[in-house]
């Protein structure tokens, strides 16, 4: 007796695999190299029909240059809301320096959150509320090796908000205390500016002070990586952020 398959449950499959290929190859992805790539139980064609009926729904977009498909801002929450986050924070550990070597909290911190944008890949932030607040930002520079923002306007807006808006943004940050690992995607984030971004979050509230670590990105950003990368730098900055304030 064959095997009855859930349509949904389809859907969701190739949806999540369109999305992880777009990740890591920034181009559309058509069926066939869906089918090739992943080894999939069903015939391009097959694939073809669901990627348009998912594109009909508003998760994929159809570029009229090319026969691929590419995700949407709703293609991305939905692949987001599959992530099990808890089970992915040890993929890619982020080695540090030894703190015994830096007496300053403050380089610790910045050395960090370098380490951090570098494994990454991108932008990091880090905001602490005690006595009174911090904002710590580094790696901008890593917004600029990203395909998405060699389309100027992007790039501005991104650079728009990192200049005049790190305010709010450190406000926003304060509101993520925490300890589960948050991801807001696209216009959930609240700024018009980098509404082509997504942002993941975690923090904590149970030391004597609050803190949120925070990476910025495209929204084609390696949501496996940013959640690993953030987890790992948390973990071992615990310590030092209970010293800083």
């Amino acid at each position: 007796m064959a095997k009855v398959v859930d349509t949904k449950e389809r859907e969701l499959e190739i949806l999540n695999l369109v999305v992880e290929a777009y990740i890591k190859e920034t181009k559309p992805i058509s069926s066939t190299h869906l089918c090739q790539k992943y080894k999939l139980p069903y015939s391009s064609a097959t694939i073809r029909n669901v990627m348009e009926t998912l594109e009909k729904k508003g998760f994929l977009s159809h570029i009229h240059t090319s026969s691929g498909r590419v995700p949407t801002t709703k293609g991305f929450k939905q692949y987001v809301e599959c992530l099990k986050k808890e089970e992915i924070v040890k993929n890619y550990p982020v080695e540090l320096e030894s703190y015994n070597t830096i007496q300053d909290n403050g380089q610790i911190i910045t050395n960090a959150l370098d380490a951090l944008a570098i494994k990454s890949g991108y932008a990091s932030f880090l905001a602490i509320s005690g006595k009174d607040h911090k904002l710590f930002f580094r790696g901008a520079r890593f917004i600029l090796e990203q395909p998405e923002f060699e389309d100027m306007r992007r790039l501005k807006n991104v650079f728009y908000a990192l200049e005049v808006k790190l305010n709010q943004i450190e406000e926003l940050l304060l509101n993520y205390f925490d300890e589960q690992v948050k991801i807001l995607v696209g216009d959930e984030i609240g700024f018009d500016e980098i509404s082509d971004c997504s942002l993941v979050v975690s923090g904590s509230g149970k030391a004597k002070v609050s803190y949120a670590l925070a990476l910025l990105g495209p929204m084609r950003m390696d949501y496996v990586r940013a959640v690993s990368c953030l987890q790992s730098i948390k973990c071992q900055l615990e310590s030092v952020i209970e010293d800083t304030l």
